[in-house]
């Protein structure tokens, strides 16, 4: 081979190599000059989720009273003491019971010399000058009264008839039996068939079915007795300082 074909082989030769250089160079910069990888992979994106935001109203608690109980007591009803102004008593049996069916005042202005007052015709006797008396139509009465205006609370009654609405501490109403309430106290003597106890500091008028509380032997003689427990019935309860009617006949 001669020397002018040589160098035409070693030119091409070198423009050979340099395309391929060019190539790889070309390769090199389109993979990322810095080596990092070109392939490409799929982004997860996260959606935050936000709850409901509506509002629920939430009603207010309303807290109801419980209801008033009126148990008969030796010293007052319910939550009401003897001695205490009237208002708040009358407010709170009309509410629970209605209006009264009665509402009578009366003056006792006769001293009777004992540490009361009568009426003028000496029929009813009273602690005060003054008294107020309202009852209900279950037979229930309370007496206010007072030295110059019947504003105090000073007793009550609870006749028959009342259908046994109310009752005292231990349970014991108007129709009650002497046999249930061995607690019952029952007092000697009375008139004739109609007698006298107590009970959680409550006077009682008793009933009895046989054995009179009172009567006369065979040779006049007054006789008090107790009948037995089973033979009694409530039927008058009272409290506190009650009108007293002064001409009975016992």
């Amino acid at each position: 081979m001669d020397r002018n074909n040589l160098r035409i082989r070693t030119a091409a030769i070198i423009a050979g190599l340099s395309i391929l250089s060019a190539a790889c160079s070309s390769e090199k910069s389109s993979s990322g000059g810095t080596g990092a990888s070109t392939s490409s992979s799929a982004s997860t994106a996260t959606v935050a989720t936000t709850p409901d935001t509506v509002g629920t109203t939430i009603a207010p608690t309303t807290t109801v009273p419980a209801p008033l109980v009126f148990t008969l007591r030796g010293d007052g009803i319910g939550p009401f003491d003897l001695g205490i102004d009237n208002d708040d008593l009358i407010d709170a049996l009309t509410t629970a019971f209605g209006a009264p069916s009665s509402d009578d005042f009366r003056e006792y202005p006769v001293d009777d010399g004992f540490g009361g007052f009568q009426t003028v015709d000496g029929e009813f006797g009273f602690v005060v000058p003054f008294g107020r008396t309202l009852c209900w139509a279950f037979e229930l009465c309370v007496e206010l009264g007072g030295a110059e205006a019947a504003t105090e609370f000073l007793g009550w009654s609870y006749g028959e008839g009342s259908g046994s609405t109310l009752s005292s501490t231990s349970g014991l109403t108007v129709g009650s039996r002497g046999n249930d309430y061995p607690a019952m106290n029952v007092h000697p003597g009375g008139c004739y068939s109609i007698g006298y106890g107590d009970i959680d500091g409550i006077t009682l008028t008793l009933q009895s079915d046989d054995v009179q509380f009172t009567s006369f032997d065979d040779l006049g003689n007054y006789v008090e007795a107790v009948p037995p427990p089973e033979q009694l019935t409530v039927v008058f309860m009272q409290a506190g300082d009650i009108p007293a009617f002064l001409f009975g006949d016992c």
